[in-house]
């Protein structure tokens, strides 16, 4: 859900990161959220006044992802990388509403940007930052004041309300990025949803390991993810593919995928398992180039799973 400059950056490299890898990056930040969140600290709301969501974005990343937090804690708190778990961010998700993200391929200047509302305790933030040795106030392009580290290469700007993350300059220029127009639909009565750009290696590296290999021509893939009376979730994504010829195509792979489901032995894989019948247990449909597919009720560590496995390079 995110460019860096050939010249200055060339090393070292750095790995994809998403939105559930952001949250292992920071932890120590968090705690200073909570621990020392400023009420002098800078206060960008004029910079981004009239922008919200993925508007305080940068414009060309290859994921972006909005959350509201306390309705998706099932999944965050799910999610296991690097033998981190989301559990031990259990602070800093307790005092979040909504986290919206963009992440943009390694080799690009910006790597991720990251906002979050939440009612952070206001304290003595500026006095944390401006004496640790860790910490160096610099100033954006577009004039705001934020604080940088260059140990962990992570950029901030926090006060009571706001907290904006960057590896880079954390203030996003107007006017921000642009969210696909079908999205809004999808948006109703959702509480996790985004869009990721060329998702077909990310796809493909998912759909190898399923009984029938499918190839997803898409150009871009829409999600949303939706709470269910049993506390559980159920998601939709939408596959753009170039045409409807290749929308027809692959509503025929997934037909094939299906009945090679039905007799697949599953023993000791029950993440694939998971995720085979998440793709391929319901019955897809296209609408023009669009194909639009159906996960299912899952539970929430089944869906931090399916984002998991999107987030594999």
């Amino acid at each position: 859900m995110v460019h860096q400059n050939s010249k200055e950056l060339k090393s070292p490299q750095y790995p994809k990161i998403y939105f559930w890898e952001l949250l292992k990056v920071v932890p120590l930040l968090f705690t200073v959220l909570l621990l020392f969140a400023c009420a002098s600290a800078p206060k960008p709301e004029t910079f981004y006044e009239g922008r919200s969501g993925f508007a305080l974005m940068a414009e060309g990343a290859e994921l972006y992802i909005t959350a509201k937090v306390q309705s998706v804690r099932p999944i965050l708190d799910s999610l296991t990388l690097g033998g981190m778990n989301g559990g031990e961010l259990k602070d800093f998700l307790d005092v979040s509403d909504v986290l919206t993200a963009a992440f943009f391929p390694p080799t690009d200047v910006w790597h991720f940007y990251a906002a979050a509302s939440g009612s952070f305790p206001s304290a003595r933030g500026e006095i944390y930052f401006g004496s640790s040795k860790s910490w160096e106030k610099k100033l954006s392009a577009a004039g705001m004041p934020y604080w940088y580290s260059p140990q962990s290469r992570l950029s901030v700007s926090l006060n009571s309300r706001m907290a904006y993350l960057s590896d880079a300059d954390p203030f996003v220029p107007p006017p921000g990025a642009q969210f696909p127009q079908a999205l809004s639909a999808l948006q109703k009565g959702a509480v996790l949803s985004g869009w990721m750009n060329d998702p077909a290696r990310a796809f493909g590296n998912v759909a190898a390991a399923f009984p029938v290999p499918v190839t997803i021509p898409a150009k871009r893939m829409l999600f949303a993810v939706y709470p269910e009376p049993s506390g559980q979730y159920s998601a939709v994504l939408h596959l753009e593919t170039p045409s409807p010829a290749q929308a027809a195509a692959l509503i025929r792979a997934f037909a094939l995928a299906k009945l090679a489901l039905a007799v697949a032995d599953f023993s000791g894989d029950e993440e694939i398992e998971i995720l085979s019948r998440a793709f391929f247990s319901q019955t897809p449909k296209a609408e023009g180039n669009v194909v639009i597919l159906n996960t299912g009720v899952m539970e929430g560590k089944s869906v931090a799973l399916l984002f998991n496995a999107f987030s594999v390079y």
